[in-house]
């Protein structure tokens, strides 16, 4: 067995830089809309958490624009298609911003008391756009930063300008009667109208709503549509790998909603909630925590147990302390032969399909980690690592890990790259050759935070913790490292990889990176 006393220095490269959208997106809680701008061919939405774009034509979703692209901190109150190309200005609590889509670029400015609304001038939209600040109007030449009051606002008859969602009504009477059915969601809540636009060709109105994201309605028919778009909550606890995309569990608090739901590879495609209303969460689970995919399942571990949901169905049943889990709180989750390891506060247990609950072994501290390995089960307790052979019904510690002191301390994150086994502790990263059961040490990265989340990755694993993410090559003994807030948006809480993807699920959504770009490949 090798040991490392003297741990060879680490090589680390800065990997603040600059990401174009398609090698990084951020979807979140789009479903607050605080401003809607409608062109010929594109809609605009102001959310809380960011800029989202619809493509009529095409009747998807283009990428989300959040802070990681420059979206404004600062709240958006109005919003207003631009005239004359494929972009939208923008008035917040702090100045305005304009956002060209065909670009991808901001421009913005800072006008004392925040810009309330806007107007642009149907005989000249292409010189520049009026604002209203805190001392009345001014007027924003196109290219320059700071406005000048030296432009009297249009007449009336020849102002374009944002519309108020009680106006909008008004221009639909048959969707003012059906307001109360139109925002009621699939569990029953209420909720308003804050923004709305109305088309160019003036056949479709378009509202933002305060829970329910944008609604598309026929000014002629009143037939509506919901074009819901974004996670359930900005906290994406744990995410799973499925054919053509993602399963994303929220980790919000009590008062937000909260459930899982599917996201497309391409980011392109609606989101939709498994089931109706918060779905398999609707048993009172909040914080999801670990989610696998079984092909047939998908098993959620929470704090009031884990869940299991048909993943044709979304039928779903809940197994806790009630039905034999050692404890309700459910840390961690890994596929069992015949249903789902579960680790829990109190001890460790298997979920079969057919619906029992088994306590397996002497553990009785908090299971932090599992990871399978064929017919085996390494456990990563508050205690130390252990294995559960098969055939065994205790977990044991085995010789190699025995001869480690420093795999004595609770084990935050497992996983398996390969046939290398990776453990993390609070002070020690460590992999197992599989060939000699020797263990490697070296020091936990202090810019990373406190680990969350492992993920395998060909050559090594990624390494998610409360400051960054970091891709440690093992063989390299080096780390390239995404840090919080210039690469990834808040704290890592579980992380995905496939061929092309690397899904990190953070406190502000989940974050989509191109595979090779974020390596450096």
């Amino acid at each position: 067995m090798v040991s490392l006393t003297a741990y060879p220095p680490i090589r680390l490269s800065a990997q603040s830089r600059f990401w174009r959208p398609e090698d990084r997106a951020l979807i979140s809680d789009f479903s607050y809309v605080t401003a809607v701008a409608a062109s010929p061919f594109t809609v605009f939405g102001a959310t809380t958490h960011g800029l989202v774009v619809y493509d009529r034509q095409a009747r998807t979703w283009r990428l989300p624009v959040t802070t990681l692209d420059g979206y404004p901190a600062s709240r958006v109150r109005a919003a207003l298609a631009d005239a004359t190309g494929n972009a939208v200005w923008l008035g917040t609590t702090s100045g305005w911003a304009r956002y060209d889509a065909d670009a991808q670029r901001w421009d913005s400015g800072f006008v004392a008391g925040g810009v309330s609304n806007l107007v642009l001038d149907a005989r000249d939209a292409a010189s520049g756009v009026y604002v209203q600040g805190a001392f009345g109007w001014s007027f924003l030449p196109r290219g320059a930063i700071v406005p000048v009051a030296d432009r009297p606002l249009p007449p009336p008859g020849q102002r374009i300008q944002p519309l108020d969602a009680g106006t909008a009504l008004n221009l639909a009477p048959a969707a003012q009667a059906l307001r109360a059915l139109i925002l009621t969601d699939p569990r029953l809540r209420a909720h308003r109208f804050l923004s709305a636009a109305r088309s160019p060709d003036r056949s479709d109105l378009f509202f933002g709503t305060d829970g329910m994201g944008l609604v598309r309605v026929d000014a002629a028919t009143a037939e509506w549509e919901n074009l819901s778009y974004g996670l359930l909550s900005a906290r994406a606890g744990a995410v799973a790998l499925a054919p053509g995309g993602v399963w994303v569990a929220s980790a919000g608090r009590v008062a937000e909603r909260h459930g899982l739901v599917w996201v497309a590879a391409d980011l392109s495609a609606d989101t939709t909630l498994a089931g109706s209303g918060d779905g398999p969460l609707g048993f009172g689970c909040v914080a999801g925590r670990r989610l696998v995919a079984t092909g047939r399942w998908l098993w959620l571990a929470c704090e009031r147990g884990v869940v299991r949901i048909a993943t044709g169905s979304y039928t779903s049943r809940r197994f806790d302390a009630a039905q034999g889990l050692p404890a309700d709180d459910a840390l961690s989750l890994a596929p069992a032969p015949d249903g789902c390891w579960v680790g829990t506060m109190r001890g460790l247990a298997v979920v079969t399909n057919g619906d029992k609950v088994i306590p397996v072994g002497n553990v009785s501290q908090p299971v932090l980690s599992l990871v399978a390995v064929r017919e085996s089960l390494w456990v990563g307790t508050a205690g130390g690592l252990r294995l559960l052979a098969p055939g065994s019904s205790d977990v044991a510690v085995t010789p190699d890990v025995a001869g480690q002191p420093a795999l004595r301390a609770p084990i935050l994150a497992l996983t398996l790259t390969g046939d290398t086994l990776v453990a993390v502790t609070p002070d020690q990263f460590a992999w197992r050759d599989p060939a000699t059961r020797a263990w490697t040490l070296v020091h936990a990265r202090a810019e990373l935070g406190q680990v969350t989340a492992l993920a395998p990755d060909e050559g090594g694993v990624w390494v998610g913790g409360a400051n960054g993410l970091a891709f440690w090559d093992l063989a390299r003994a080096s780390f390239r490292v995404l840090h919080v807030p210039d690469d990834l948006p808040a704290a890592v809480r579980d992380v995905a990889v496939e061929r092309r993807w690397l899904w990190v699920a953070t406190d502000s959504g989940l974050v989509r990176f191109a595979r090779a770009e974020a390596r450096g490949q």
